[in-house]
């Protein structure tokens, strides 16, 4: 068994690893290209010398990064409901959020998280979030994708356009109402890759966009159900949690969400790491 360093293991994912996600279903892209690195990098602030030895961390600094942007420009599709893509690695756990909206950027990097962040400080993940517009719109709008993990924020927006134009509807005001009817299940929220050191607790998180209700099961990197265990718990929530990370857990875990409508999966690849001996 070799020994691997955290950062060559990132280095090595952002360039060999499947960096492509899947695009917004049931819409046409009218312009899909936002490559624009938008950073916010927060002012330094004087640190004592017994605050800069009190805090052990894996890395000298955080660092985040796109591994997908949302296309900056999407057209809806009648009737259909539309997904937006986010994904991004980075160190420790990082966190996505949606704001529907122009906000200012001044604003965003002082924007309490919605999501609670794990404290995850030797791990490097890759997480995928998605945010569903089930109706449709009266008028552009825009959503933005906010990452975060430590001192890094990144951010990306896309303009959604309706179907239907202003001089089309004579200028009325449509309402927005949800589609009717039930919908598949679409996990919203998890990790594409989750690298840690061995003995570390992890969480896989598997949100799902659901109507009625899914049920979330998981399958283990041998495809068999998961047994709940001291070791391996499915939460309420239908999150994963791994304690104790061995080199035999290494592989592919599958979350699959179903109700009566359909069913809808991911997968989270693990990947233990040993920690490097003084």
């Amino acid at each position: 068994m070799q020994k691997m360093n955290l950062n060559l293991c990132a280095i090595a994912l952002l360039l060999f690893g499947s960096l492509s996600g899947a695009q917004s279903r049931a819409v046409d892209i009218v312009d899909d290209s936002n490559d624009v690195d938008n950073s916010i990098e927060p002012e330094e602030e004087a640190a004592s010398p017994q605050s800069k030895h009190s805090r052990v961390r894996a890395f000298e600094e955080d660092w985040l990064k796109f591994t997908k942007t949302p296309p900056t420009k999407i057209q809806q599709t009648p009737g259909a409901t539309l997904e937006i893509a986010c994904e991004m690695m980075g160190s420790q756990v990082p966190s996505i959020q949606w704001v529907v909206g122009r906000m200012p950027l001044s604003e965003i990097d002082n924007l309490a998280p919605n999501t609670f962040s794990e404290d995850a400080p030797s791990a490097i993940v890759r997480v995928r979030s998605v945010h569903i517009v089930d109706h449709m719109l009266s008028g552009p709008r825009t959503y933005t994708c906010i990452g975060r993990t430590g001192s890094k924020t990144i951010y990306a927006s896309t303009q959604v356009y309706p179907a239907h134009t202003d001089q089309e509807l004579g200028g009325l005001i449509v309402p927005e109402k949800q589609y009717p009817g039930p919908q598949k299940p679409r996990i919203i929220y998890t990790e594409k890759t989750h690298l840690d050191l061995m003995g570390s607790t992890i969480m896989l998180p598997c949100k799902v966009h659901a109507n009625p209700h899914a049920k979330i099961t998981w399958r283990n990197n041998e495809d068999k159900d998961i047994v709940q265990s001291h070791r391996f718990k499915v939460l309420p929530t239908g999150d994963l949690l791994i304690s104790d990370l061995k080199w035999e857990d290494m592989g592919n875990y599958k979350c699959i969400a179903h109700n009566a409508v359909g069913r809808d999966s991911a997968d989270t690849f693990v990947y233990p790491v040993l920690k490097d001996q003084d």
